[in-house]
């Protein structure tokens, strides 16, 4: 499946990860990762699908935490299938 990584620069808040998920619940969403820095900002990495990558640019765009959107076309094999997880799988 082709897809697009958006890494969205934010200010973290009460209840900041609620609203990011709840803003991407209509979209096909692979992957997800949010951390924060000490420097009062924080970062996710949202891979979703390369047909809702448009709509979801917008709409992470209209949150008032966001600071920056930025999409990177990513390739099938960078992101692992959500059925298959690799963490903590033994290494043959």
């Amino acid at each position: 499946m082709e897809h697009t990584r958006l890494t969205v620069t934010l200010q973290p808040g009460h209840g900041t990860l609620a609203r990011l998920a709840s803003t991407l619940n209509n979209h096909h969403v692979l992957d997800l990762t949010y951390t924060t820095a000490p420097a009062n900002t924080a970062t996710a990495v949202v891979c979703v699908a390369q047909s809702d990558a448009l709509r979801a640019q917008h709409k992470l765009r209209r949150l008032v935490d966001v600071i920056e959107v930025t999409p990177v076309p990513a390739e099938a094999a960078d992101v692992p299938h959500p059925r298959h997880p690799t963490a903590g799988a033994p290494r043959l």
